[in-house]
Order: C-alpha cells, then sequence, then structure tokens
C-alpha cells in the first residue's frame, strides 16, 4: 500500500505542474460523469466491456459560429487491470477548429475488495485551423495568413473508485506550447494552454431503487475556475434524472436512460445565466454509448 501512495505522488506532481498557466478554451460537458474518458485517460481503466461512445454539444443554440463540439472514444479493456482506448474530439467556435486525436493506455490496482486506483497517460495532438478568410472584413496584414498547425501533447490522469464513491484527477493536455511565426512579415499566433480537472461524488441508496448522487467537476487554470454541481436521481439502475448548475454561468437538467444492455442515451440542456441568454436558445448536449 505504502508503495502505491509513493507511485501517485510523481504522477500528481506532473499534473499539477500544468496547473499555473493561461488557460485555453476547452469543451465542456454537462454530462461530464459519462464523459469523463475525453479528459482523463485513467478512466479507460473502467471497462468492463468493448464501449463507444459519441457525444455532441451545440452551445447557444440560436447564435452564428457558436461552440460545437463533437466527441467519439472507444475503450477496449485488456484484462481486470489494463485497459486501453482512443478519442477523437473536434471542436469549433466562430473561426477556429480545433480535432484532437489521442491514445490512452489506463492500470488499475486493487486496493482492497471495493476499491480500484487507476492510472492512466494519453498522448497524441491537436490539428488547429484559425480560418481569418472568416472574418468577412478587409484583410488585415497581421491575419493575412491563417493558422493550420498540429500541436502534439500528453496528458495524465488518476481515477479513484469506490463502492459508493468516485474521484478523478487529471490533465488531458499537460504540455504548453506558444507558435508566433513570423514569415515574409506577417504574423500568425496560435496558442494551446494545458487546464486541471477535479471531479467526485457519492452514490446514496435510498431505498425502492433509488440512487441518489451528487457530484461536481471543477475546471481549473490561473485565469478562472469553473465549477458544475450536480444532482441526479436514478430509478431501477435505469432511468436518471437530474440537475446541474454551472456557478455564475448556467443551469439546466439532464436525463440518462439505459435503453438496453448494450445502449445508453443521455441528454442535457442548459441556459445562460448570463447577458447572453438574451440572444439564445440555451445549449443541447446528447450522447450515446455503445457496449459490446
Amino acid at each position: 500500500m505504502k508503495n502505491i501512495y509513493i507511485s501517485v505522488i510523481p504522477l500528481l506532481f506532473l499534473i499539477l505542474a500544468a496547473f499555473p498557466a493561461s488557460a485555453q478554451q476547452e469543451p465542456l460537458y454537462t454530462l461530464y460523469r459519462y464523459n469523463t474518458k475525453f479528459f482523463n485517460p485513467a478512466a479507460f481503466g473502467l471497462n468492463e466491456r468493448v464501449e463507444l461512445r459519441s457525444n455532441f454539444r451545440n452551445q447557444f443554440s440560436g447564435i452564428e459560429r457558436a461552440p460545437e463540439t463533437l466527441g467519439l472514444y472507444l475503450g477496449i479493456p485488456v484484462n481486470e487491470s489494463i485497459g486501453v482506448g482512443a478519442t477523437v474530439v473536434s471542436d469549433k467556435v466562430f473561426i477556429e477548429s480545433n480535432t484532437s486525436l489521442f491514445a490512452s493506455f489506463a492500470y488499475g490496482v486493487q486496493l482492497d475488495r471495493w476499491t480500484w486506483l487507476h492510472f492512466g497517460v494519453q498522448g497524441g495532438g491537436t490539428f488547429v485551423n484559425i480560418d481569418f478568410n472568416g472574418l468577412d472584413q478587409a484583410i488585415d496584414p497581421v491575419f493575412a495568413q491563417n493558422v493550420d498547425d498540429f500541436n502534439p501533447n500528453v496528458g495524465a490522469g488518476v481515477y479513484l473508485k469506490g463502492m459508493d464513491y468516485f474521484v478523478s484527477l487529471s490533465s488531458p493536455r499537460i504540455l504548453a506550447s506558444d507558435r508566433i511565426d513570423d514569415q515574409s512579415g506577417v504574423l500568425t499566433v496560435a496558442r494551446s494552454r494545458p487546464q486541471f480537472y477535479l471531479s467526485g461524488g457519492y452514490h446514496f441508496e435510498l431505498g425502492g431503487n433509488i440512487v441518489f448522487t451528487p457530484s461536481t467537476l471543477l475546471r481549473f487554470s490561473n485565469e478562472e475556475t469553473i465549477a458544475d454541481i450536480t444532482a441526479a436521481f436514478k430509478f431501477l439502475d435505469a432511468l436518471e434524472v437530474g440537475a446541474n448548475y454551472r456557478v455564475d454561468r448556467a443551469f439546466g437538467g439532464l436525463l440518462h436512460l439505459t435503453v438496453q444492455e448494450w445502449l445508453e442515451v443521455g441528454y442535457a440542456y442548459e441556459a445562460s445565466s448570463g447577458a447572453i441568454n438574451v440572444s439564445e436558445e440555451g445549449t443541447h448536449e446528447i450522447g450515446f454509448t455503445l457496449k459490446f
């Protein structure tokens, strides 16, 4: 047991080392409990079966060129302790689009009968495209050249799972990269910055096949902290209904349904609590999971 905790320290240090950096806007997830693998590679160690998930988020619906995120992951259990996976996330906002491709490896250690500690790492990168022609304005010499680049990166995380609780800690993109190119007097800039994710929750058995799960997700950078607080009730191990509050940003509800043993569907809606809600028509998020 002592050796396990000692081995956690370097990994935590590696993750936290990414903390004091400027923020890059990363995709948000209201259904974060079901989308953990998109931001924590250690979660691939949780798979008991081959799992394929897609998740689509349309943020600030009704506003032209508002953020849209499409994610896909495949998780494969190798054995009781090892899981591997791959993620693809396409994120578009205004004139910028990012497509991230990562391969993940997770290893789990059983601490006692009900408790597992999973470690995960991932490697890959992000294709970044910034189309200044999409500004529909007279071309400024500073923005005369579009950005089209690839940023290699790595990520790491840990995931602690007990019989009634879970804790997740990760930084999916640890490496910071600044690219400032000056070619023939033309300046192009693209930046990538790491962020730090901490989430957790507890499952309370209320009786009558009802489970109450409060959970939270905190996303840190030195510029801001984004906090989600969620309360959900699950009935008959099949239907989950809940409410989510993103502090000082948005509020909404979620629904998750196990249609069959091999098929799960989730939907979330949220409305901005800021001034932008005058113009936008809410944010919609939908996810599908297939288990084989």
